[in-house]
């Protein structure tokens, strides 16, 4: 159905039992997809193997310096957000990165910490979007 969107994870047992889905608001709906197209790489998905970013495949490579992996994952999320999410134009991304430090069993660890800042407008109303999310690499994770 056009303009309406389904929160994520979908509810694949109210659906067998015949009940309404939770609906989002588009800008939910549009950080849900920047989310899957960040954390899935290419050829997850069997159905549209361009589907998602080159992240993962730079996830444990150590050697690669700071300039080049915020060059990457801002193109590649350019890419993927321009043939995948097309509710959106994106005027800007960028990317950070930062140290982050936390305990595990009183052992001092450090991850790299990835944000994502993506300045948009949505099409079809014409309003700001703004998108700001993180991962931690090596290995990846999301919050």
């Amino acid at each position: 159905m056009k303009g309406v969107f389904y929160k994520l994870p979908i509810d694949f047992k109210a659906i067998i039992q015949k009940k309404e889905l939770e609906k989002t608001s588009i800008e939910h709906s549009i950080a849900q997809q920047i989310i899957l197209l960040a954390t899935t790489t290419f050829g997850e998905c069997k159905f549209d193997e361009t589907f998602g970013s080159k992240i993962w495949e730079i996830d444990f490579d150590l050697l690669i310096n700071e300039n080049e992996l915020k060059e990457i994952i801002s193109k590649t999320m350019k890419e993927s957000l321009f043939l995948h999410e097309r509710r959106i134009k994106a005027n800007e991304i960028k990317v950070e990165l930062s140290e982050t430090k936390y305990f595990v069993d009183d052992i001092s660890r450090s991850k790299k910490r990835v944000d994502i800042i993506i300045e948009a407008v949505i099409k079809s109303t014409n309003r700001n979007f703004d998108f700001r999310g993180y991962f931690f690499v090596g290995p990846l994770s999301y919050k």
